[in-house]
C-alpha cells in the first residue's frame, strides 16, 4: 500500500509540474496572447493632433511592434493619422492610438514611423493598456 501511495503522489506532482509548464509556455516568447496589451481597449479621444506617416508601416491591434501584437492594416507613407491618446510600452517606445484620415480604420502607430506631428498634447490613454501585468 505505501508504495502504491507514493506512485501516486510522484504521478501527482509530475501532473502539476507538466501543467505549470504547458501554462507558462515557451521561455523567452511573447505572442499577441500573452503581451500585456494585445489588443488593447478602444481608448478615448482625448488629442487633437495629426502626424504624417514617414513610410508604409502596420498599424497595429495593440502598442507593440512585429509579431507581438496583430496588425490591422498597413497604412502607406503620407497618410495622416489622427491622434487620440499615447502611451509608451514596456520597451520604452511612445506609441498613439489614432484613426486614419478618410477612413474610419483605428489602431495604435509607433511615434517613429511619424513625422509632421502638430497639435499634439500628448494626452495619455489610460495606464493599464501597455503596461498591464508589469
Amino acid at each position: 500500500m505505501r508504495k502504491q501511495s507514493r506512485s501516486v503522489a510522484v504521478l501527482v506532482a509530475a501532473g502539476a509540474i507538466a501543467a505549470m509548464a504547458v501554462a507558462a509556455g515557451p521561455a523567452g516568447t511573447a505572442s499577441a496572447a500573452t503581451m500585456p496589451g494585445c489588443p488593447a481597449p478602444r481608448p478615448h479621444n482625448l488629442d487633437n493632433g495629426t502626424g504624417v506617416m514617414k513610410g508604409t508601416f502596420n498599424l497595429k491591434t495593440g502598442p507593440y511592434a512585429g509579431s507581438a501584437c496583430g496588425t490591422v492594416t498597413a497604412v502607406r507613407g503620407g497618410r495622416v493619422l489622427y491622434f487620440h491618446c499615447w502611451t509608451t510600452n514596456r520597451y520604452g517606445t511612445r506609441w498613439v492610438y489614432a484613426r486614419v484620415k478618410g477612413t474610419r480604420t483605428y489602431g495604435w502607430m509607433s511615434i517613429d514611423n511619424l513625422r509632421n506631428i502638430r497639435g499634439a498634447n500628448f494626452a495619455p490613454c489610460t495606464s493599464d493598456i501597455a503596461r498591464d501585468g508589469n
